[in-house]
């Protein structure tokens, strides 16, 4: 997976909505997941909290830095 995701990360960030959707899918389990835990009236709010923090995330992070998915995965929590 980590070599999948930096190449959907670098497709995303060189404009491919699909790859961008591809990577929003992967997360969405957990998205839901926090969803869920919040009263109705937010969750909405959550969801789109969330899938915009992670296109942020995506199309800032620096490939040539740390190419690896746990660095990434640390960069969601900044």
């Amino acid at each position: 997976m980590e070599n999948e995701l930096f190449d959907l990360v670098q497709r995303a960030q060189n404009g491919d909505n699909q790859a961008m959707h591809e990577i929003i899918s992967f997360f969405m389990p957990a998205i839901k997941s926090a969803r869920s835990k919040m009263k109705a009236d937010r969750q909405d709010d959550l969801e789109q909290n969330i899938v915009e923090t992670i296109m942020h995330k995506i199309m800032t992070y620096d490939l040539n830095q740390t190419p690896d998915f746990s660095a990434f995965g640390r960069q969601l929590n900044d």
